[in-house]
């Protein structure tokens, strides 16, 4: 009966780390890929939040003031900090709006920004 013969204990055995190591790497593969779709999503919204300071400040300031602010305001669920920079460009008739967003729990002096988005506010906002 040489024809049943079935598998050793050392074959079932290597069999089995070889299936252990392809798990793990397919495990490790996936957490990269949810990590990299937090980062993603992180910096969509982050995106949107820079854009939504920069409109909003165009539409409530008809000529925006030269300096920094700083803010935070909840979007999807989360908070995140901003921080906009108005400043003057060459064109006397022209502001620019540079909006970066943080982490809610980050220092805005120290951090570095997730998105720094820029717009122009221009002087047809200044008059009546």
């Amino acid at each position: 009966m040489a024809g049943n013969r079935g598998f050793t204990l050392i074959e079932v055995l290597v069999a089995l780390a070889v299936l252990a190591i392809a798990l793990s790497a397919a495990v490790m593969a996936t957490g990269q890929y949810a990590r990299g779709l937090g980062q993603r999503q992180d910096l969509v919204l982050a995106r949107y939040v820079a854009a939504n300071v920069i409109a909003e400040t165009r539409l409530g300031e008809r000529w925006p003031q030269l300096g920094e602010r700083d803010g935070e305001v909840r979007m999807a669920g989360r908070s995140w900090r901003w921080r906009l920079r108005v400043s003057d460009t060459p064109d006397g008739d022209m502001r620019r709006l540079d909006a970066s967003v943080f982490p809610a729990d980050a220092d805005v002096s120290v951090a570095a920004p997730i998105v720094t988005v820029s717009g122009f506010a221009g002087a047809r906002s200044r008059s009546p």
